[in-house]
């Protein structure tokens, strides 16, 4: 094989109306809203026994009720209207008191959380309308861009309270707020569109188009070509057999776990298996890899690889920056991406020989959070920290991912991380990376996807203002970190701020991605987080940002795709 041609670096070309950084815009960061305050609930009225009988009142002389019973006791009428007359009375002061009585349990129960009862609802809210505390979405763009070309259709069920059934339930020892929350019962977020038969109409009426799904196809193409024989994707691209150095932009971070894990969920994502689709020798090996590459512990299966220090003796502190390590080793990054992979394909397949292995890596993280509730570079259990935003969202995912699949997640753990991402959050609906620091997008957008796979509701007072805040944001065309969890929370939320989003979004990356030789199909952005990751990293990312329309069915809308 020839060596491998010399990685120059690109210089940044001016930017014409054509270009895919024209369609971005400048970035744009907005300005943050005032925080807006909830009124204060009112208290349900108290119901007194009294003590003894009421007496009989004279009724009032100026209702037409008092007038009527005034002149059917004064005798003017029959006895038997008479008696019509005051069991009327009766009626409608039982009637009275019986609706009073109902609207204080449906208000005491507002605090109950939705695990704790047998059948309940989820209250959801239509993601286009404009929020009760006057903080409005951004409005929708002036004119449509992109065309879906397509005969199919979404339909959207509104949600229904019949059947609803209440009981008596003590609401659990916290200081927490919890409003209806539970990962296990909300509605959406299912892996359903991912099915080979649903996959281009949830594309098409959800925002994709022909060129998106093309991009997809050609991405996952380039990433099959640089598997490993062992099954792995590593970061490395001038270590691969398969490629040499022939692509520019090689990564040096050393956790094949985590490369793996992100090129398997690129292929999941568009419902691809083991068992189903044109990759599944390509998946079974990659998810053979990482059964293998799992150290079995007290904990749970442990998917950190096992290496120590990073390649070409760079220094392994600078790979703090890139969201994948920090020191020496590998770290709960690795674990957490590599653990949704495990848990996505178990959860889409219910393969058995998958079952342990996803279930042992949904346990370790479990017993790798930390007693704030979050999760950080290393297990709580090693080394005890306060957690981080952006490490946590991976394992979040992972977990909600076990939940789909009925693996077990004790609901403590979704208790505990509602206290930290409380910590974690400010009144204007945006998080910081960890205590003490300072709001970024993309701990925003973390924190929000968290809060909504953790089951806030839409009508939630401080997710509302953080997607608002979100959808005044442009994509990032270097950052693809933020941009992948901007996309999610955007595609959940839906409305105005999703509407001038995805196209956007998707345009960028359809006409960023490479199209000639060993490159093709693949992305490069030469970012922060790109360094150590390569170009195996930015491409995952954009696939993954590509296949939002089905990876995830929407959480707050129940989606039905329909042929004409």
């Amino acid at each position: 094989m020839s060596s491998p041609p010399p990685s120059t670096p690109r210089a940044t070309p001016p930017v014409d109306p054509a270009s895919p950084e024209a369609m971005l815009g400048q970035d744009g960061g907005s300005k943050d809203r005032s925080p807006v305050t909830q009124s204060p609930g009112t208290q349900p009225p108290v119901f007194e026994k009294p003590d003894k009988p009421a007496r009989v009142r004279e009724p009032e002389q100026g209702s037409l009720l008092g007038g009527f019973l005034s002149w059917a006791l004064a005798g003017r009428t029959s006895a038997w209207l008479t008696s019509a007359a005051l069991h009327m009375g009766i009626v409608l002061g039982l009637s009275l008191l019986f609706f009073s009585l109902q609207k204080k349990e449906q208000i005491e129960l507002t605090v109950i959380p939705s695990i704790l009862v047998e059948d309940s609802v989820d209250f959801l809210l239509d993601a286009n309308s404009a929020s009760s505390d006057g903080l409005e979405l951004p409005s929708p763009p002036e004119r449509t861009v992109g065309s879906t070309d397509s005969a199919t259709t979404i339909v959207v069920t509104p949600p229904s309270l019949e059947g609803l059934e209440v009981a008596a339930i003590t609401p659990l020892p916290t200081a927490m707020t919890i409003e209806m929350t539970s990962p296990l019962k909300i509605k959406g977020g299912g892996f359903s569109g991912r099915k080979l038969g649903n996959r281009r109409d949830a594309a098409l009426a959800g925002g994709g188009t022909a060129a998106s799904e093309a991009a997809v196809e050609a991405g996952l193409a380039w990433l099959a070509a640089h598997q490993w024989e062992d099954g792995s994707w590593r970061f490395d691209l001038e270590a691969c057999p398969q490629c040499g150095g022939h692509c520019r932009d090689s990564g040096y971070f050393r956790s094949s776990t985590a490369s793996t894990g992100l090129a398997l969920l690129c292929f999941l994502g568009a419902g691809y298996t083991h068992q189903d689709g044109p990759y599944q020798e390509v998946v079974q090996r990659g998810l053979y890899h990482l059964s293998e590459s799992m150290s079995i512990t007290s904990h749970g299966g442990d998917l950190r690889d096992r290496f120590m220090g990073a390649a070409g003796g760079r220094d392994p502190g600078l790979l703090a920056a890139v969201d994948l390590v920090r020191g020496q080793g590998d770290n709960m990054y690795s674990h957490g991406i590599a653990a949704l992979a495990l848990t996505e394909a178990y959860g889409m397949t219910r393969d058995v020989d998958l079952k342990g292995p996803a279930q042992e890596a949904a346990t370790f993280i479990v017993n790798a959070q930390y007693d704030d509730g979050g999760w950080r570079y290393s297990p709580g259990f090693e080394t005890p920290s306060d957690g981080d935003v952006t490490v946590s969202g991976w394992q979040v995912m992972a977990l909600k991912s076990a939940s789909l699949g009925g693996l077990k997640v004790p609901y403590e753990t979704w208790l505990r991380l509602e206290a930290f991402l409380d910590a974690m959050q400010r009144e204007d609906g945006q998080y910081l990376y960890k205590r003490g620091g300072k709001p970024t997008g993309s701990n925003t957008a973390i924190g929000l996807l968290c809060r909504m796979v953790g089951g806030w509701p839409l009508t939630q007072a401080h997710l509302r203002k953080g997607v608002a805040k979100l959808g005044t944001e442009r994509p990032d065309r270097n950052h693809m970190y933020f941009n992948y969890y901007s996309t999610l929370v955007q595609h959940h939320a839906g409305g105005a701020g999703w509407q001038r989003w995805n196209p956007r979004m998707r345009e960028y990356l359809v006409k960023s991605q490479a199209t000639e030789g060993h490159e093709r199909g693949s992305w490069y952005f030469a970012e922060p987080h790109s360094a150590q990751g390569g170009r195996l990293y930015t491409t995952a990312m954009a696939i993954m940002t590509l296949e939002v329309y089905y990876r995830y069915m929407p959480l707050y809308r129940e989606v039905a795709l329909e042929r004409e």
